[in-house]
């Protein structure tokens, strides 16, 4: 056996050392950058020389493949709303089609989520690359769109919206005694037994108090009561009523009955789609008062629901009128419109959904990030920048929401650290050193061996 084979094996190890090496420097560089992972360098044995029936002689060895570890870094607080960062397995989803790389097709996974809003309200990394996620269907009432599209905050402003529903959770006394005269507009309080307010918006935004008065009926055998929806007689009328003193009488915009069971429950006369029992008709409406209002609002439908609360999206409450034998209050009152509001804050929840606060008061979703899981995230490529791409090994990205399957949970206000061990590396560099001090000496030895023999001669 030709002695310069020890030569070559530990030419081998020197080469597969250093590789080892710049491993452990790449990783001990980018022990403070955001979000990075590991990687480990893994080394196999080269193929072996046939001695014998029972001997093989190895040839050295040589860099096998470096695995990144995806084990999860530490997260940090920044205080700034748009760093994300991701509890789990998922990566969030960027695109660019300028990207130099081209097999990417525009779409890079990443973990570092130190994301701003650009000038055109496109949430972005600090290459100019644009956050992926889910946007609200403008054909649905703010229900998030399963297609997958560039995050942006469209507007800033929440246009208004005129009232069309108005629920009242109230309790009217059964104690009460009908009022001695009928309900005259002149004298309200007098001839009712109870009243609230409510606000109704009309569709510029401007809002009114509208009085609710509720009167005892005399029938002696029903628990019924008489509403009348009221509001300042100038508000619908450009010459309204009034009375011996010229003071405006209110008008009334709605009235109805509300009858109780045994139980003191409201009896519900209608339907929804579901066959569910409600207070009002809400899937045709009939039982809607039309108003004008004198100052050039279009005209509005008025449902005063009594019933179980009817919430956004249509979906009932567990809230209803009840009349037992109780001081009569209002518990709870609300209205679906609302006055025109600017954009205030934002905020991203856990979930993944990006929330806005309005400076009417309202809460409205925005978005949704995105997250990608992968079948192999050891198939992923690194293209630099913190990014990766896909490829065949990694298999066919799984996107969806977070908090879904495996994809984790968002973080805002807070960065993942780098999960580099640095103790581990001061560790494998050590290793790696003696490696390379001991492939070395393998070659002098070997050169002093060589030595001996070409000395032979003399």
């Amino acid at each position: 056996m030709p002695i310069n084979y020890a030569l070559f094996s530990a030419v081998s190890g020197l080469g597969s050392n250093a590789d080892g090496m710049s491993v452990v420097a790449n990783n001990i560089a980018n022990a403070n950058t955001k979000s990075f992972k590991t990687d480990r360098a893994e080394f196999e044995d080269m193929f072996a020389v046939t001695l014998n029936e029972r001997s093989q002689l190895g040839r050295g060895s040589r860099l096998r493949n470096i695995t990144t570890l995806f084990n999860q870094g530490a997260l940090t607080n920044t205080g700034q709303i748009t760093d994300l960062s991701v509890q789990g397995e998922g990566f969030f989803i960027v695109k660019n089609e300028m990207a130099e790389v081209k097999e990417s097709n525009g779409m890079f996974f990443t973990r570092q989520g130190s994301f701003r809003f650009d000038r055109d309200g496109k949430l972005t990394d600090p290459t100019g690359s644009r956050v992926q996620g889910f946007m609200p269907d403008p054909d649905s009432n703010n229900r998030l769109s399963v297609k997958m599209t560039d995050l942006q905050i469209i507007s800033n402003v929440l246009p208004p919206r005129a009232t069309s529903i108005v629920n009242v959770v109230a309790n009217l006394d059964v104690r009460e005694k009908p009022p001695l005269d009928e309900f005259d507009l002149s004298r309200p309080l007098d001839t009712s037994n109870f009243a609230s307010a409510v606000t109704i918006f009309d569709n510029f935004g401007y809002g009114r108090q509208a009085v609710i008065y509720y009167v005892k009926s005399p029938e002696q055998d029903k628990n019924a009561w008489d509403w009348y929806a009221t509001v300042d007689g100038q508000e619908v009328s450009v010459d309204p009523p009034r009375n011996q003193r010229g003071k405006v009488l209110p008008a009334v915009i709605a009235k109805g009955r509300v009858e109780f069971d045994e139980d003191g429950k409201p009896i519900l006369p209608f339907l929804t789609k579901a066959g569910l029992p409600v207070g009002i008709d809400i899937v045709s409406r009939t039982d809607a008062f039309e108003v004008q209002f004198v100052n050039g609002a279009r005209p509005q439908k008025l449902q005063f629901n009594f019933g179980p609360t009817i919430e956004e999206d249509l979906v009932l409450g567990a809230q209803g009128s009840t009349s037992i034998a109780a001081r009569s209050g209002i518990s709870f009152h609300s209205q679906d419109g609302y006055e025109a509001g600017y954009l205030k804050t934002i905020k991203i929840d856990l979930d993944g959904m990006i929330r806005g606060t309005y400076t009417n008061g309202l809460e409205r979703r925005l978005g949704a990030m995105a997250l990608a899981t992968f079948p192999n995230n050891h198939g992923l490529q690194k293209v630099g920048r913190n990014n990766w791409i896909t490829t065949p090994k990694a298999g066919e990205a799984r996107i969806g929401l977070p908090q879904t399957a495996s994809r984790g949970s968002i973080y805002s206000a807070s960065l993942e650290e780098s999960n580099v061990d640095l103790a581990q590396q001061f560790v494998d560099m050590i290793l790696t050193q003696r490696g390379f001090q001991a492939n070395s000496k393998a070659i002098t030895t070997t050169d002093t061996m060589l030595e001996e023999i070409i000395n032979l001669k003399r």
